[in-house]
């Protein structure tokens, strides 16, 4: 059974996310999406009939690891990925997870440290237990971090990510309408269908 859970006393999980829109602009683009395994396989696969891609888990402890194929079981702990369309040029730089990192297993392990102005969307994976630790959603950043002028071709970008919104907006149903509600898609609608049937 999978439920969408809000905040006691929030009407729609835009009250528990929402901020100034002047914020939304400054941080680039994103659309708030729900996707189960199989929903990701189908995003998965309409991503790979638009463009070659490649993804890059967020860490991983050695740069090797960070390139795959498949998102990974969430049960793992893999909640965020890089998305990167090929068809613009990027090289990847690695660095590495400081002594003093707050998570001390994960001293030495690897990260993208150019991501900030590389041709990339970030998928942050919806948390079906509760919401509140992480709406998922499809994101770029643009010029946001970046510390130099964008050298990619970010028109051409920006049609790509609107045509990967478009999908996810035509895929998906949202449980109530807002800026920051996810769209469910079709396998996360029908099991939060299936619990609200049950919780009613």
């Amino acid at each position: 059974m999978l439920a969408l859970r809000r905040a006691p006393g929030a009407r729609s999980l835009s009250a528990v996310f929402d901020g100034p829109r002047w914020c939304l602009r400054q941080m680039g683009r994103q659309t708030q999406v729900a996707m189960t395994d199989a929903d990701e396989r189908d995003f998965l696969a309409f991503l790979r009939s638009t463009a070659e891609i490649q993804l890059f888990e967020s860490s991983a402890p050695s740069p090797e690891l960070m390139t795959v194929d498949q998102f990974a079981p969430r049960e793992q702990g893999h909640w965020q990925y890089f998305i990167w369309n090929r068809s613009f040029a990027w090289a990847p730089e690695y660095q590495f997870v400081g002594r003093n990192a707050v998570v001390r297993d994960r001293v030495g392990w690897s990260f993208l440290g150019n991501k900030s102005s590389a041709p990339l969307l970030e998928y942050d994976r919806h948390n079906f237990s509760d919401a509140r630790d992480g709406v998922g959603r499809v994101y770029w950043a643009k010029s946001f971090s970046a510390p130099a002028p964008l050298t990619y071709d970010v028109d051409a970008f920006s049609k790509w990510f609107d045509r990967v919104v478009r999908w996810i907006r035509r895929e998906g149903r949202q449980l109530q309408r807002g800026v920051l509600e996810p769209y469910l898609l079709p396998d996360a609608w029908a099991k939060a269908s299936i619990g609200r049937r049950t919780s009613g």
